[in-house]
């Protein structure tokens, strides 16, 4: 299974905007459990530079390319928004990860 964080910065003056326009996010794509599962929806923090903020997603076998395709949508419904940014790092789980290296997650 593909673990999916995702973490954005904005300023905080800009914080009403992104609001905005993550409500018409959740409008546009609600979200399907037939695809990823989230574990933590939204998390947001302030920073010494403004506002960050992740989600993390257990991505459903075979839909890697569907989720990433309606991130990458959502994504670019923010990129007016001055000093926006947004990565998207893949992890493995402890199960998947050890075997690789001869190793076995115990029970």
């Amino acid at each position: 299974m593909v673990m999916i964080v995702t973490t954005t910065w904005f300023p905080a003056g800009k914080s009403s905007e992104v609001g905005k326009i993550y409500l018409e996010v959740l409008k546009q794509f609600p979200p399907d459990k037939t695809i990823a599962k989230a574990i933590v929806r939204v998390g947001v923090r302030t920073t010494k530079d403004g506002m960050k903020s992740f989600s993390i997603y257990e991505i459903k076998e075979g839909k890697l390319k569907e989720f990433m395709d309606n991130y990458y949508k959502q994504i670019l419904m923010f990129s007016e928004i001055e000093g926006y940014s947004s990565e998207m790092e893949f992890y493995m789980s402890g199960a998947e990860a050890l075997p690789l290296i001869g190793l076995e997650m115990p029970e």
